[in-house]
């Protein structure tokens, strides 16, 4: 029986430049599509993203989601 739910994760973007956001949405639409995520911005600054689907495919799309912040909003 696959369990699915809902995960809901923040990130901060540390530069503020809205470029940043946008080149780590994009990459997010290219290699997160296996899963349903629904990701909301406020400002420059903070981005909300949640995730449904199996729980499974959630821990994979977290790795892909947290590597990608770090590449992009980190920086």
């Amino acid at each position: 029986m696959v369990r699915s739910g809902k995960k809901v994760i923040h990130f901060y973007n540390a530069s503020g430049m809205l470029e940043n956001i946008i080149a780590f949405l994009e990459n997010l639409q290219k290699k997160v599509d296996y899963i349903n995520l629904n990701v909301s911005v406020e400002g420059v600054k903070s981005v909300k993203i949640i995730i449904s689907g199996p729980r499974d495919l959630q821990y994979l799309a977290l790795d892909r989601i947290r590597e990608l912040a770090r590449r992009f909003l980190e920086s």
